[in-house]
């Protein structure tokens, strides 16, 4: 799928070629804005309870954050544990 010798600045001598190079899969991405939603979701529900105040309704809002905030913990280390995050094993080093 490479497109050699095609670069969006030809001015330079390392190029970028525009193409999505990065191995994310759609099931990720959709866990991690599923999950991201839930945790803003559930934290401003908790934090407009507690000034109603809904004492009770509120507690039970802010537990709720918690099975998001493991559901981006586990799409995270998913995403570690298959190299799909973290140090490339190619990149070149900074010295």
């Amino acid at each position: 799928m490479g497109h050699a010798g095609r670069c969006l600045d030809p001015r330079r001598t390392s190029c970028e070629d525009g193409d999505v190079n990065s191995p994310v899969t759609p099931w990720v991405l959709a866990g991690r804005i599923f999950a991201i939603i839930g945790m803003a979701f559930t934290a401003a529900a908790c934090i407009l309870l507690l000034i109603i105040p809904e004492w009770l309704y509120g507690a039970v809002a802010g537990l709720m954050f918690f099975p998001f905030f493991g559901m981006i913990v586990l799409v995270e280390r998913f995403q570690s544990k298959h190299g799909l995050i973290g140090p490339e094993g190619d990149a070149e080093s900074v010295e």
